[in-house]
């Protein structure tokens, strides 16, 4: 779904990429508390000393431009050594955290098969803790990369719990649910690296409600299922021009996953951009992995519906 800690963060990229008077900044700008010190010291005009003084002072004025020149011959800081974000730090900090989730699963996955009642328990209430660290890390005030690595091994194991929950009913689902999920990701970002696709305040927008409706409408449903109130699995079977309602569902909650997956890279492109701090890349790093495993588990759904039960 739409992070709602990009609104917050973007809003700080686009204030650090402003000078204090509001003009945007140029390449190299600092603040000028932050600038370079003069190196003549204090003075504006090293020659503005007295004759006799300033010949008594050649010496300490000779050290004075050989250090200012070793300063502007030295290579120029990147954004590494000033502590900017790159992209390197997300594709890093991405494959970590993927790499956490696959662990998670795999452990998951194999609860499953040695006892899986406990890995469905546990699946169940491991829902409710990365809920909570979901809602703290999009929310907190600092960046929390532990909470970050524990959302990942967590949500891991869900997935790897509810995988093999599906791969039992439906033999070869998750393969395919897994080919799916990459193909779709890597066509968004194809599509958005070569410009066919673009953030705006409209895809912003409709990110941002179409996530919120159907956080709201799954909510709703799991109450309603487990009270026993509805019964959803009629509902989402219920035929629509011949398409099952839960199919059609389905696809709405994958589009708005791959609008939500294009926002994310363009915060990732503007933050870059801005020089934001390096910190803000574990957050880049959260909210796609969030985009991907909600389109994961909507594929997941959709293919539920044409493969043959077990």
């Amino acid at each position: 779904m739409a992070n709602p800690v990009m609104n917050s963060i973007q809003k700080d990229w686009s204030a650090q990429s402003q000078t204090p008077a509001g003009y945007p900044t140029m390449p190299g700008y600092q603040p000028a508390a932050q600038q370079a010190p003069n190196p003549y010291g204090g003075q504006a005009n090293p020659y503005a000393a007295q004759q006799g003084q300033a010949y008594g002072q050649q010496g300490a004025y000779g050290d004075q431009m050989a250090s200012y020149e070793a300063m502007m011959n030295a290579p120029a800081a990147d954004a590494v050594d000033r502590g900017r974000m790159t992209y390197d730090d997300v594709v890093v900090k991405s494959l970590m955290c993927f790499g956490l989730l696959v662990a998670g699963a795999v452990v998951g996955w194999m609860t499953g098969v040695i006892v899986p009642g406990l890995a469905m328990l546990t699946a169940l209430g491991l829902c409710a803790v990365t809920l909570g660290l979901g809602l703290f890390v999009r929310f907190s005030k600092k960046v929390r990369p532990g909470a970050i690595i524990a959302y990942s091994l967590l949500e891991g194991f869900v997935l790897g719990a509810l995988s093999f929950a599906f791969e039992t009913l439906y033999p070869g689902i998750v393969v395919l649910a897994v080919l799916a999920t990459l193909i779709v990701i890597g066509v968004t970002l194809a599509a958005f690296s070569f410009g066919f696709v673009r953030n705006s305040k409209t895809l912003t927008r409709v990110a941002l409600l179409g996530s919120t409706a159907f956080a709201v409408y799954y909510g709703i449903s799991f109450v309603l299922g487990v009270t026993g109130a509805v019964d959803m699995t009629l509902v989402r079977n219920i035929q629509v021009f011949g398409i099952p309602l839960g199919v059609i569902i389905g696809l709405l909650a994958v589009f708005i996953g791959v609008l939500c997956l294009v926002r994310d890279f363009d915060a990732v492109k503007v933050g870059v951009n801005a020089g934001v701090p390096v910190k803000y890349s574990w957050l880049c790093t959260f909210a796609i992995m969030t985009d991907v495993i909600w389109i994961y588990l909507e594929i997941l759904r959709i293919l539920s519906y044409f493969m043959r039960r077990d």
